[in-house]
């Protein structure tokens, strides 16, 4: 596996493994996205604390640790002069014994710190409780309400539900079930220093929060690609044939089926697949269609590459075709020679080499940092779908000029207010958004949240459909007023539109409001990043101007609305812009 040396551990290896790793100075991955951690907590979190920069590394952040007391959450979150400030993550840990009085009292307590929280800016990712592992109800205490492990069951479930659009709750009882909470607990390290968790417990803690922050930050891989022999089957298809192939029989068959099955189960929460294979196409196809016991079919997949060539460059035709910067791809194969030659030709793709044993893929995919689904949308749900459909446009469009092309696909959008029910996934295309988008500046949905209310900031998105699906939310838009000048502080379009000229309703809608509001300049600036060169030439190629102080580093360019509103697309009909405050 190519990755940070970090990324080769895994929680399994225990807190001997970890606590080397972290006193041995590797932590802390040179090209992590930096970001500020408080581990706000009920009990010490020393032993804890020094995992997360090895936690971090694994997700591809670098963690800075922001020290506090254990016990002082409300003293810092509700305290004015807080060191914590906008954009920084607050952790918030608790134990069983937190859980007093009533489910409701409880939930009161926490939901309170989430909003003292989200009013400084600040992200929250809350640790569900563990319940206990010895409970005075015996056998009885998970079903019984008054129990305490009842009670933890039922402030986790309040707690769960509350936090879906509002912060990262992380499932600590299901990770705890997973481990045993018997190997889980320490009581005796709870009543001599209040460290409530068994050593071996901590790396798996300190993993579920760096891979939740990381989430949070839009690293979480897009797209897995497969190869086919040894991966999802057993054989090699152009030996063995089609009914020679192992798969949904046998041992070995229904391992593989079951790997099948979960790969699937990535799709339905918005995580694209795709094959790599050395193998003639027509065979493959006709394999995946019509091999007994196949679970995955040809729909599973937005792109499948099967022919001769080296891996990585089938990769790199996947990462065109699919409009993903090679940095999104996982590729996974059961060939450690490939998987080599991948990892060396593409660093930036997270290479998965399988174990032996097909009956252990899924907890090989599962057991890595980057398919931690973060918030999920409905654009998460429906994205297999905006893919296939991408694959058919790009078939319509052969043999066609760009605007036959573009008029061909029926395109409608819409520029709407952001509001309480489009924060969360404006907040992840502004999280995840890194080619088309001229800035990259990310907002936190609280952030967001607050533009969206405030009267000086037009806060909006795009929804895109055509004769193919509906795309759902692709765009944000964050136009701020200075007096007569409106700046773009934000314009983004997710990459399965890219080229479908989406971005000039965004720009006419923010030129309407500026208008509207009495506005003479509208200005866009151009921050360079190693993967935006995209659109570079997004503000002149509109009739932008250069400012005088204008730089290579920071490229400002104006708009002088007396001219007019700018145009909207010709090839997108009936879009309905609104305009909010």
């Amino acid at each position: 596996m190519n990755a940070h040396p970090a990324t080769e551990l895994s929680p399994a290896d225990g807190y001997t493994a970890w606590a080397s790793r972290a006193k041995g100075g590797e932590a802390i991955a040179a090209s992590g996205i930096p970001v500020r951690i408080a581990l706000l907590a009920t009990y010490t979190t020393d032993f804890l604390a020094e995992l997360i920069p090895v936690a971090g590394a694994r997700a591809g952040i670098a963690p800075e640790l922001v020290p506090f007391p254990f016990g002082q959450l409300e003293q810092v979150l509700l305290d004015p002069q807080t060191p914590l400030r906008t954009g920084d993550y607050a952790v918030l840990c608790g134990t069983h014994h937190d859980v007093l009085g009533s489910v409701d009292e409880t939930v009161r307590r926490w939901t309170a710190l989430w909003d003292a929280a989200d009013r400084r800016g600040i992200r929250v990712v809350q640790l569900g409780f563990v319940p206990p592992a010895v409970d005075s109800y015996g056998a009885a205490a998970w079903r019984t309400e008054s129990s305490r492990s009842g009670l933890v069951r039922a402030v986790n479930a309040r707690l769960a539900e509350s936090a879906a659009d509002r912060v990262r709750f992380v499932d600590t009882e299901q990770l705890a079930a997973q481990i045993g909470l018997r190997n889980w607990d320490d009581p005796r390290g709870w009543f001599r220093v209040r460290q409530p968790f068994a050593a071996d417990s901590l790396p798996w803690l300190a993993t579920a929060i760096a891979d939740a922050v990381a989430a949070d930050r839009g690293l979480s891989a897009r797209c897995v690609v497969v190869d086919l022999d040894g991966t999802l089957w057993g054989g090699v298809l152009g030996e063995d044939g089609i009914d020679g192939i192992r798969i949904g029989t046998g041992p070995d068959g229904e391992a593989f089926a079951a790997f099948q099955h979960y790969l699937r189960g990535l799709t339905e929460r918005g995580v694209l697949l795709a094959v790599a294979s050395k193998n003639d196409l027509d065979l493959a196809l006709k394999a995946i269609t019509e091999a007994p016991g196949m679970v995955l079919g040809i729909e599973d997949f937005a792109c499948i590459r099967a022919d001769w060539r080296p891996k990585s460059e089938q990769l790199q035709d996947i990462s065109t075709t699919l409009r993903l910067g090679l940095g999104s791809l996982m590729f996974v194969d059961d060939n450690p020679a490939e998987c080599a030659q991948v990892a060396t030709a593409h660093p930036e793709v997270r290479t998965l080499c399988l174990p032996p044993a097909p009956a252990r893929f899924p907890a090989a995919l599962a057991g890595l940092p980057w398919l931690h689904p973060g918030t999920l949308s409905a654009e998460d749900f429906t994205r297999q779908e905006s893919y296939r459909a991408l694959a058919a446009a790009e078939e319509l469009a052969a043999g066609r000029s760009l605007a036959e092309f573009l008029d061909s696909l029926d395109m409608e959008a819409a520029v709407e207010p952001i509001e309480a029910a489009t924060v969360d996934r404006a907040a992840q295309l502004l999280a995840k958004t890194n080619q088309f988008n001229p800035t990259t500046r990310r907002h936190n949905p609280a952030r967001v949240r607050q533009l969206a209310e405030d009267p000086q900031w037009f806060a909006a998105t795009l929804r895109l459909r055509d004769r193919f699906a509906d795309h759902g939310i692709v765009g944000v838009l964050l136009v701020r007023q200075h007096d007569a000048v409106a700046e773009i502080d934000t314009l983004l379009l997710s990459c399965r539109v890219i080229g479908r000229t989406a971005e000039d309703e965004l720009l006419a809608a923010a030129a309407e409001w500026a208008l509207a509001r009495g506005c003479a300049r509208l200005t866009g600036r151009y921050l360079p990043t190693a993967r935006n060169a995209l659109v570079r030439e997004l503000y002149p190629s509109r009739g932008f101007v250069p400012e005088a102080a204008s730089t290579a580093e920071n490229a400002v360019f104006t708009y002088k609305l007396t001219t007019g509103a700018l145009p909207r697309s010709p090839h997108i009909r009936e879009a309905r812009l609104h305009h909010g405050h």
